[in-house]
């Protein structure tokens, strides 16, 4: 199968873009995605010219870690840090 890769684009609510990235790691959400078979890569990227946007790029190894992924008790924290600190999130599937 092949690998899935997510381009995934946040827009943090005004001056919360590092506080979101510190919350989700002081929560383990990243520790815990990191260590998820089939996490081939998983990393944030602060924009340059804009103190409000992030990347986030993800590589997974098939379909069905993604939807491992996706459906785990970390995403679920995931989604309750997002609605406190992101205004919009894009992905993008390749």
């Amino acid at each position: 199968m092949k690998e899935i890769v997510l381009n995934v684009f946040y827009k943090a609510k005004p001056g919360m873009r590092d506080k979101f990235v510190e919350e989700v790691k002081k929560q383990g959400v990243l520790d815990k995605t990191l260590a998820e078979s089939g996490c081939r890569r998983y990393e944030y990227f602060d924009a340059r010219e804009n103190p409000d946007l992030l990347f986030l790029l993800e590589i997974w190894a098939d379909e069905e870690a993604m939807t491992g992924h996706q459906n785990s008790e970390h995403m679920a924290l995931l989604r309750q840090i997002k609605a406190e600190y992101i205004e919009d999130t894009r992905i993008e599937r390749y």
